[in-house]
């Protein structure tokens, strides 16, 4: 067996092992992976991704799985042996792992070989369709109010100037690396923000298109007292560019990783449920 590193330089030749949206993020401050090949290097045995939470600050690095597949059985040891010695040289305190239920018995019995707990649950993400979501009863009135934009409108040093806010505040969303990425990593023609007084920005609704074509929520924040009905513009106006910029059935990421986006999803989308994942965390 033989260890390949993943990285921005030789993902290419490895996506057809890990899917294009994942590779993708190889390219991304946190994210790291390799895959535990034959000796011949023409056949992948096991292979991990994952990525780094709270790496450049003060709080405990945390590791989230975000990939894994095991193909060989007896592959699983050498690929969490390796795991485990690189997260332990980051000083990590706690890996996390969510997988989907269908077709990972064989990485669920891993996972928990390896000292994971595994749960049953459902899973944070909802995919939903253009047409669902231009259907909301929210979008009988599709009025927008006059501080809502999409960020195509702002300069670069407007938006990295909101950004900013945003990092300093803790607030992320699912971007990690959210200082570090660039404007153009967003869908700048859907993507909102609400704009406050003295030109400030005071929201923001941010959506990166993957590489399957799917629109995927990023960073969901108000920054000031009028967060809620910012928020209630913000989607109007993505929810209007997107069927400006694309068909009725393009597929929506969301995500309720927090207890604002549970909320807004269980309001928006009372019937939407998240595909069943197994679960489980590992003290390391």
């Amino acid at each position: 067996m033989q260890i390949i590193e993943l990285n921005d330089e030789n993902i290419s030749e490895y996506t057809q092992y890990v899917g294009e949206d994942m590779a993708e993020n190889l390219e991304r401050t946190f994210y790291r992976g390799f895959l535990v090949m034959s000796d011949a290097g023409d056949d992948m045995l096991s292979g991990i991704i994952w990525e780094y939470h709270n790496y450049d600050e003060d709080t405990d690095t945390e590791s989230f799985i975000e990939w894994i597949k095991i193909n060989d059985p007896e592959a699983a040891d050498t690929l969490f042996d390796e795991y485990t010695k690189r997260i332990k040289a980051e000083a990590v305190v706690k890996s996390h792992f969510v997988i989907p239920v269908k077709d990972r018995k064989v990485e669920k019995e891993a996972l928990k070989k390896a000292g994971f707990t595994a749960r049953l649950t459902e899973g944070d993400n909802i995919i939903v369709e253009l047409s669902e979501l231009s259907a909301l009863p929210i979008m009988k009135s599709r009025a927008v109010p006059p501080n809502i934009s999409v960020i195509s409108d702002l300069t670069l040093r407007k938006f990295r100037k909101g950004i900013y806010q945003c990092v300093t505040k803790g607030k992320k969303g699912l971007c990690q690396d959210l200082s570090f990425l660039q404007m153009s990593w967003f869908d700048a023609d859907v993507s909102c923000y609400a704009k406050g007084e003295e030109d400030t920005i005071t929201g923001f609704f941010l959506f990166h298109k993957l590489p399957s074509g799917m629109m995927s929520i990023q960073l969901m924040i108000g920054l000031d007292k009028n967060a809620q009905q910012n928020l209630l513009g913000m989607i109007r106006k993505f929810i209007i560019s997107m069927e400006e910029n694309y068909p009725p059935e393009t597929k929506i990421l969301l995500n309720r990783h927090t207890q604002a986006s549970l909320q807004l999803t269980e309001k928006l989308l009372p019937r939407g449920f998240g595909i069943p994942v197994y679960a489980g965390v590992r003290e390391e």
